[in-house]
C-alpha cells in the first residue's frame, strides 16, 4: 500500500493544506453608508473584497429618513461606516454604540471638500448657483439655516476626492488587498475624468443659464458647468401662492419651459409652474445608486431642457 506521505500525493496534501488555511466565505468587509449612490463607489472600490449595506432605501427621502431598529442594529456591527455628513447621519450617529470595541469605524467622506452653502430661497433675485461663498442661507427641510450643501456626490471634481477617502480607509482596514483597492480606484478616477470632460462639452453652448429644480441638490454640478439652480421650494415646502406668482414671472422672464424634479420630493409646484409658463416637467434623481451614468443622463436632460427654453 502506497503511504499518503508518498511524493504522488503532495499535490493533492498542499492542495488541503491551502483550503483549510484560505480565510472563510464571508469574510469580506462590511460597509454601510447612508445612500446608494456611495455605496456604489465603495463596491466599485472593494469589488468582491467588501459587502455593502445602505439605510436609505430607494426612492425615500433623506430628510425625513428615521431608521428602524434593525438598521441601527446592522450598523452597529459593521466594519465601516462612510458618512456624508448630512443631517439624518449626525443624529444616525448618536446611537451606535459609545465603546471603543463596538461599532463601526466612521469616515467622512467630505472631509477636504470645499462645501457650497445651501441656496436662498427667496426668488425676486438669482441665487442657488453656489458660486459666491457669502451668497445662501439654507432654511429648507432637513437643513439648517446656514448649513453647507450636502449634496457632493453630484459634483465630479468632489467625487475624486470622496474615492480617494474609501480607498485609503479600505486599505487601511484590509492593508493585504491595498494593491486591489488602488487598481480599482485608478480605474473609477480616470472614469470620472471622462465622464467630467464629456459632460463639459457636452454644457458648454449652456454654459451661464439658469434651470428651474424642486430641491436645490445640484449645486456641485451646476458649478463644475457654470450653471445656476432655481429652486421651487421654499423653505423646504411648496411655495405660497405669492411667492408661486414671483417664481412664474421669473421664469417667463428668463424663458424657462422645463422644471427639474426629483422623485423623492412632492412634485405639486414644480407641476403648477409648469403649466403657468406652459412648459414641462422633468424628472432628475440626484440618489440613483450608478453616479456616473446618472451624472451623463443629468448632462443630457440639463441640456436638452436649457435649449428648449424660449428666446429672451
Amino acid at each position: 500500500m502506497t503511504s499518503i506521505l508518498s511524493p504522488r500525493f503532495a499535490p493533492l496534501l498542499l492542495c488541503c493544506w491551502l483550503l483549510l488555511t484560505a480565510p472563510a466565505t464571508g469574510g469580506e468587509l462590511k460597509v454601510v453608508t447612508g445612500i446608494a449612490p456611495l455605496s456604489y463607489l465603495v463596491e466599485e472600490i472593494g469589488g468582491d473584497l467588501v459587502r455593502t449595506g445602505t439605510l436609505i432605501p430607494s426612492g425615500q427621502d433623506p430628510h425625513t429618513f428615521e431608521p428602524r431598529p434593525g438598521q441601527i442594529s446592522e450598523l452597529s456591527r459593521a466594519d465601516l461606516y462612510f458618512s456624508l455628513d448630512m443631517p439624518f447621519e449626525r443624529t444616525l450617529l448618536t446611537k451606535l454604540p459609545r465603546r471603543k470595541d463596538a461599532g463601526p469605524r466612521i469616515i467622512d467622506v467630505s472631509e477636504g471638500i470645499d462645501k457650497l452653502p445651501m441656496p436662498e430661497h427667496h426668488h425676486d433675485h438669482d441665487q442657488g448657483q453656489g458660486h459666491d461663498p457669502n451668497h445662501g442661507d439654507n432654511a429648507d427641510k432637513g437643513h439648517h439655516h446656514g448649513e453647507a450643501d450636502p449634496h457632493i456626490w453630484l459634483g465630479p471634481p468632489q467625487l475624486l476626492t470622496i474615492i480617494e477617502h474609501i480607498r485609503a480607509e479600505l486599505s487601511t482596514a484590509d492593508p493585504d488587498s491595498t494593491e486591489v483597492y488602488r487598481e480599482n480606484h485608478d480605474r473609477l478616477q480616470e472614469a470620472i475624468k471622462d465622464l467630467h470632460a464629456r459632460n463639459r462639452q457636452l454644457l458648454a453652448p449652456v454654459a451661464g443659464q439658469t434651470f428651474f429644480v424642486y430641491h436645490p441638490a445640484f449645486g456641485y454640478f451646476a458649478k463644475a458647468y457654470e450653471l445656476r439652480q432655481k429652486p421651487v421650494e421654499i423653505a423646504g415646502k411648496s411655495p405660497a401662492p405669492r411667492q408661486l406668482i414671483k417664481l412664474i414671472e421669473m421664469a417667463r422672464r428668463e424663458g424657462v419651459r422645463v422644471i427639474f424634479v426629483q422623485p423623492q420630493f412632492d412634485q405639486s409646484s414644480a407641476q403648477a409652474v409648469a403649466r403657468a409658463i406652459d412648459g414641462a416637467v422633468v424628472a432628475l434623481d440626484p440618489l440613483a445608486a450608478d453616479v456616473l451614468v446618472n451624472l451623463e443622463h443629468m448632462a443630457t436632460k440639463i441640456r436638452d431642457g436649457l435649449k428648449n427654453n424660449r428666446e429672451q
